[in-house]
């Protein structure tokens, strides 16, 4: 509050920020308290927003690998916002405001990748490994596999490979980091581009974590905790294509953070509910309204 002398002494009413009044022959003016407008926290809306911090977390441990990873995306989007828009109704994880601080990473079954080439096929063997459906034949990988080898494997075994494809591979594996035992996902990216001239050793320039063979086919080195995918991608008249490809996940964290107790204590963190939708299915909720 001040108190105005001079020419200002006849002001009333408000100007910009500040609200004047008369007092006998004094001239008073008081500052206006602005109000920090609080966001509507419906239970839809929360829901929707706990799914976010997760993805993004994901996406950071790509660390740019995962470009161009979506074909038809608009010229104005980036690969990341692709990437949020497929995953956001997808398996939602749900992170408290204190664990997204500390970078907890849970490896969820996202979309890695969405184009026009044939989906490479992965499944679950007994044991934990995971294993694509690009035969191999009768080639098994080892020091000695060259990348010629394992390109005329790949091309006379898979009739949608060609020469100068690239296969790229994913492995988000999930581990328990510190005293805390803070989720983090540890992120592998191998790729090799099919040529069969090459008498490069393949596992000079990939992971064997990736770039394995198991009963004829590219497979996981060892058991995968987390999720793993192989991308084929293409260059045709400068474009990339690429295949349509969804994390497959082996995931003992991911029930945990999936669950209802989860998204509950996710959205208490960031100051719960302030908008109730009454006619939308509860769980927890006891509450019976009477009319008067």
């Amino acid at each position: 509050m001040a108190i105005l002398s001079g020419i200002n002494t006849r002001l009333r009413k408000s100007a910009g920020d500040w609200t004047f009044s008369r007092n006998q022959s004094t001239t008073i003016a008081m500052q206006k308290v602005e109000k920090k407008a609080v966001p509507v926290r419906s239970n839809k809306q929360m829901t929707r927003r706990m799914g976010w911090a997760n993805i993004v977390s994901m996406w950071r441990s790509f660390t740019g690998n995962l470009r161009p990873s979506f074909e038809h995306k608009g010229s104005r989007h980036s690969d990341f916002n692709a990437f949020m828009a497929a995953n956001l109704a997808l398996s939602k994880v749900y992170l408290k405001r204190s664990e997204v601080r500390l970078g907890v990473c849970v490896a969820a079954p996202y979309i890695m990748s969405i184009g026009t080439l044939p989906a490479i096929g992965v499944s679950l063997m007994n044991g934990g490994k995971m294993r694509s459906d690009i035969a191999l034949g009768d080639l098994t990988i080892d020091a000695d596999t060259t990348v010629s080898a394992f390109s005329k494997a790949v091309m006379n075994n898979n009739p949608y490979f060609s020469e100068g494809d690239q296969i790229t591979g994913f492995l988000a594996d999930q581990q328990l980091v510190g005293e805390n035992q803070i989720p983090k996902v540890r992120m592998v990216a191998s790729r090799v581009r099919l040529d069969n001239t090459s008498n490069t050793k393949l596992l000079d320039i990939v992971s064997e974590e990736l770039f394995a063979s198991a009963d004829g086919y590219l497979a996981s080195k060892s058991t995968v905790n987390g999720g793993i995918a192989w991308i084929h991608s293409r260059l045709e008249k400068g474009r990339t294509l690429v295949s349509p490809q969804q994390l497959v996940v082996n995931n003992s964290l991911l029930d945990t953070y999936t669950s209802d107790t989860a998204r509950t204590e996710a959205i208490e963190s960031y100051g719960g509910l302030n908008k109730q939708e009454y006619l939308t299915p509860y769980e927890d909720e006891t509450e019976t309204v009477q009319n008067p």
